[in-house]
Formats: structure tokens, C-alpha cells, sequence
């Protein structure tokens, strides 16, 4: 039988649901503001512009003016991204009392031109500086599948509000995982975007080097649709991936240090692609190690220009901030400026390299993340919990931050715990549309064995 929620609907379904004249963009919106309020999801609803964008989408289907697949789509946007007439928090207390901006970031243009609608801007962790998603000033949501448990960060209510029903989907951005950590803790598609393939303009900024926008969807075919409107792509149908796959799967640092859960259920879904017919080669690959040590040589690229372009603020209001925030940033005050410069070096010299002898292949394979979800409560109370498993959280997901290339992140399955564990292709620059059609395969492989993340609330009762 066809569902009667509307919020339970993908991209794909809404927009096949309006073209049916079976339901209008104005009774979903509404359908979906029911359903928020401003919390530790949601720090800002922009209830008169969803319904002002709802109102000319229903006008656009009665005209027979179809202005594409997210016509009349509710969506909720990362609290870092300019919307006219919004104030841009960030997640911190300083920006929160800023003036509102002035217009629309081209992302939020071209979405707004492609005809979503905007339910609110989402919570997250403070200036993005976390892969954890906790933040004291606006409240932090539980995961979806346990909410004792961490949402992923930074683009924890982006996440959690498609996860729970909250936004048929979501955009984010990710500087060090910040898309695919909350959506492979929530059992959604997250996809990192190649490096400026999409602009920044209009987005606060943690690093102008390694941040990147990209979408947290329910589906690969909704992140397709939304990665095309992003990028100012005519809308059109994901291609096929190829029929036989050479994927990469070397044991370097993206297969150590592994819950045994996260383990167990990336080893089946490897297993599945090669029952399937396709390619793995498991042959070490040095480099990785190599890029994997830069951060704690040289310092994040994260931190280094977080402190240039927020050092007054910090010292001005870090007594209003995430003192976890401040201490992290400020810690780089002791590097010189030669460890910036040799960290870009090494970068850039390692990325070609390893592109260099990937050519081969059509993407990495890997887990998405090494752990589950910790437990909240263990986070806020210890300093030093925090710090560990946040960088545990990252040390996959930064690697693909600092090759540049696009990656995208499926549910593959879940741990004995119930948690979701993510599967990530990681393709070469500008390889966007195939890391998708590669996710959308494995999608269809893996799908008998994951659970709609939909289906169940726990935010709700």
C-alpha cells in the first residue's frame, strides 16, 4: 500500500508524487513544519518562506511548468549557509547575535532556483570544528538509532532531521567528514563533494582549503538529484556504473583500528561486491600512512585558518564558546607558519601520487567510519573521551578531505548493536557522477540487508 506520510517520502517519490497530481508541494510543507520547531535540531525554522516557496512551486505543477525533480522539495540547510533575512549561526553564540544576511549563498540560489523549499537551517557543532556533533549552546540531538548515542558531526542536525523525518533531505558540508560521519552513523547517503566543485561563497567558513558543501539524502538517486542542483547541472538521470568494478581496498589506515562490529559488517559488504563480480584489490598502499600523519606533524589545515580568521572573536567571546572549540584552535598558535606552508607541500605532493598510482582502479573502497556512535554522556563528562574519540571518528573520513576527490558514504549494515555502519567510495577529482553511480550499485547490492532508516521515530513520543 502507498504511504499516507508524505515526510516518508524520498526526492524521487515526492517529485513522482507531485507529477501524479497526488500531492501538492503546499500540503507537504505543511506536513512537515508539523513536524519541527527550533531545538537541538532545528536552530531556526523559516516557516514564511517554506510556505512562500511552496505556494509558487504549487503554482508552477497547476501551470504545467515543471522547474525539475526538487520542485517543491522540503530540504533544511546547514546552519553555516546564508539564507536572506536569516541570521547565520554556525553553532556559536558570537555569530548567533550577528546581523542577518543579506542574501542567499549561490548554493542556497541555485537551490531555491531548482524550487526546494527551505524548512530552517540546521543545528551543529560550533564553527564545524568536530566530527562528534556535540554543541552546548543550542542542545545536541541523539542519533536516530539510539539517542543516548552521538549524532555524528559536524552536520549533526542536517543528519538527524532527514533521519527522523524532520527534511525529506539536507545539505551540509565537510571539512574533515563533517557529511559522511553523521550520515553513515544514521544509516543515510552523505556525499563529500570534489574541492570546489561547488562554492563556499556565502558559507562560514572553518577552512578554505579542505571545506566542501555537499548533500545527506535517504537515497543515492536523492543525492544525485541534489548534487546537480548544486553544482548548476541540468537535471538528468544518474548513468550506470560499469558492469565490472576495479575497486581499491588497501589495508593502510582506512582498514586499521576497527571495531570489531564495523569490521565484521565491512567485511561482509566487500564480500558481496566481489560475489557480485566485481574487482578488490587489498594491496597496501604507503601513502596513505603519509597523508594519514600531516595533521599531527604540521597541524589540520582546519586549525591553522580557523585561528587567522577567528582569533579576535576567540579571544573577545571565548568565554561564551565551546571551550573545547577554543582550547583545539588555539592550540595552533604555537606553530610557525612554515608548518602551513610545508603541510600544503605535502598535500599536494602526496594527493598526485596517490591519484598517480590509483589510475587503474574506478574508486577506494572502505569503511566509512572505524567506530560506532559513541555514547554521548561519556563525551560531555571527559575531556579527554572526547579528544579520543574524536579523532578516531576523523582519521578515516580525512583522508578524503585531503585527496580532494569525491566521496560518498552507503548504509552497509548494522553492528550487534543495532548502529549503522557506512561503506565509502572515495574517486578521483571530478569523478563525482561515477563515485555515485559506484554508491548507487552498491545501494542496490546491500539494500536486502539494511533496514529503512526512516522507518521508525525515537525522536517522537
Amino acid at each position: 500500500m502507498p504511504t499516507t506520510d508524505p515526510t516518508a517520502l524520498t526526492v524521487a517519490g515526492l517529485g513522482a508524487a507531485y507529477r501524479a497530481g497526488t500531492l501538492d508541494p503546499v500540503e507537504v510543507t505543511e506536513a512537515y513544519l508539523a513536524r519541527i520547531e527550533p531545538g537541538d535540531v532545528y536552530r531556526l525554522v523559516s516557516a514564511s518562506r517554506a510556505r512562500r516557496q511552496a505556494e509558487a512551486s504549487r503554482r508552477r505543477f497547476a501551470a504545467g511548468v515543471d522547474a525539475g525533480p526538487l520542485d517543491g522539495v522540503p530540504l533544511a540547510l546547514k546552519d553555516l549557509i546564508d539564507t536572506e533575512g536569516d541570521v547565520t549561526g554556525a553553532g556559536s553564540p558570537p555569530l548567533m547575535d550577528g546581523p542577518p544576511a543579506e542574501r542567499d549563498a549561490p548554493v542556497a540560489a541555485r537551490l531555491d532556483a531548482a524550487g526546494a523549499v527551505f524548512l530552517g537551517k540546521t543545528t551543529m557543532t560550533e564553527l564545524a570544528f568536530s566530527g562528534i556533533g556535540i554543541n552546548p549552546h543550542t542542545g545536541t540531538p541523539g542519533n536516530a538509532f539510539d539517542r543516548e548515542r552521538v549524532p555524528g558531526g559536524s552536520s549533526s542536525g542536517s543528519a538527524i532531521a532527514v533521519a527522523t523525518g524532520r527534511a525529506c533531505a539536507a545539505i551540509g558540508s565537510d571539512t574533515g567528514g563533517s557529511v559522511r560521519i553523521p550520515a553513515s552513523f544514521n544509516a543515510l547517503v552523505g556525499l563529500k563533494t570534489t574541492d570546489a566543485l561547488i562554492p563556499c561563497d556565502g558559507c562560514v567558513s572553518l577552512s578554505t582549503t579542505v571545506d566542501t558543501l555537499g548533500p545527506i539524502a535517504r537515497t543515492v538517486e536523492d543525492a544525485w538529484i541534489l548534487f546537480g542542483a548544486m553544482a548548476g547541472r541540468r537535471p538528468e538521470p544518474l548513468p550506470e556504473a560499469p558492469e565490472r568494478w576495479r575497486l581499491w581496498a588497501p589495508p593502510t589506515v582506512w582498514f586499521e583500528d576497527l571495531d570489531p562490529g564495523v569490521e565484521r559488517v565491512v567485511a561482509r559488504a566487500i564480500g558481496l561486491l566481489e560475489e557480485a563480480g566485481h574487482d578488490i584489490d587489498r594491496t597496501p598502499l604507503p601513502l596513505l600512512a603519509e597523508l594519514d600523519a600531516l595533521y599531527s606533524r604540521y597541524g589540520s589545515f582546519a586549525a591553522h585558518e580557523a585561528l587567522a580568521r577567528y582569533e579576535e572573536m576567540l579571544e573577545e567571546h571565548g568565554a561564551r564558546m565551546d571551550a573545547r572549540v577554543v582550547t583545539r584552535i588555539l592550540a595552533t598558535r604555537g606553530r610557525p607558519a612554515t608548518d602551513y606552508l610545508r603541510l600544503t607541500w605535502a598535500r599536494d605532493r602526496l594527493r598526485h601520487a596517490v591519484w598517480e598510482r590509483s589510475l587503474a582502479y574506478d574508486a577506494f573502497v572502505l569503511p566509512s567510519v572505524a567506530v560506532p556512535p559513541p555514547r554521548l554522556d561519556d563525551l560531555i563528562a571527559d575531556d579527554d573521551a572526547f579528544l579520543a574519540a574524536n579523532a578516531r571518528v576523523l582519521r578515516h573520513t580525512t583522508l578524503g578531505n585531503l585527496l580532494g576527490g569525491p566521496v560518498v558514504t552507503v548504509p552497509a549494515g548494522f553492528d550487534p548493536d543495532g548502529l549503522p555502519v557506512g561503506l565509502s567510495f572515495a574517486a578521483a577529482p571530478y569523478d563525482d557522477t561515477l563515485a555515485l553511480s559506484l554508491a548507487r550499485g552498491a545501494e542496490r547490492l546491500l539494500g536486502a540487508h539494511v533496514s529503512d532508516p526512516h522507518a521508525s521515530d525515537p525522536h517522537e513520543g
